[in-house]
């Protein structure tokens, strides 16, 4: 039951940063506080891993997806998805995060290529927002684990 109420809470947030995301491609740093703040009370409370397996995602996913966005000038990975990113990883422990993570970025690749081909109006250098795949990376894995 544990972890329905933390893919559950994770589709609300990554629903509401994906409304902003396409709307303002902003997602609000409230949001990723909000998920933060209820992976760690909850993890404290209930957890399938050890807590440090959580912490460990966490922190390793921001620095990790933080030193890209340095290295490429955010051009690959904007700051809301890093932060995003980092508040799943905090949440779901690396397996699901893995999971997540590979899921949406699949996803985008597969809306993104094609896009970029065959659009007048899309670049190599347009940006696309990326929360609408993170939500739906989140969606599939929370399938996957029921089933």
């Amino acid at each position: 039951m544990g972890e329905h109420i933390v893919f559950i809470v994770l589709l609300i947030l990554t629903g509401i940063a994906s409304v902003t995301d396409l709307r303002e491609r902003l997602i609000y740093d409230r949001v990723v506080l909000a998920g933060a703040a209820f992976a760690v009370v909850f993890r404290l409370w209930y957890r399938v891993e050890p807590w440090w397996d959580y912490l460990l995602t966490g922190f390793g996913v921001l620095f990790v997806l933080a030193t890209i966005g340095a290295l490429t000038g955010t051009t690959a990975i904007g700051g809301g998805d890093i932060k995003l990113f980092a508040m799943i990883g905090l949440c779901v422990g690396w397996e699901k995060f893995f999971a997540i993570f590979l899921i949406s970025h699949v996803l985008a690749a597969l809306v993104a290529i094609p896009m970029k081909l065959f659009s007048q109006k899309a670049d190599w250098k347009s940006t696309l927002p990326m929360a609408p795949f993170i939500f739906t990376g989140t969606l599939v894995t929370y399938g996957l684990y029921l089933f």
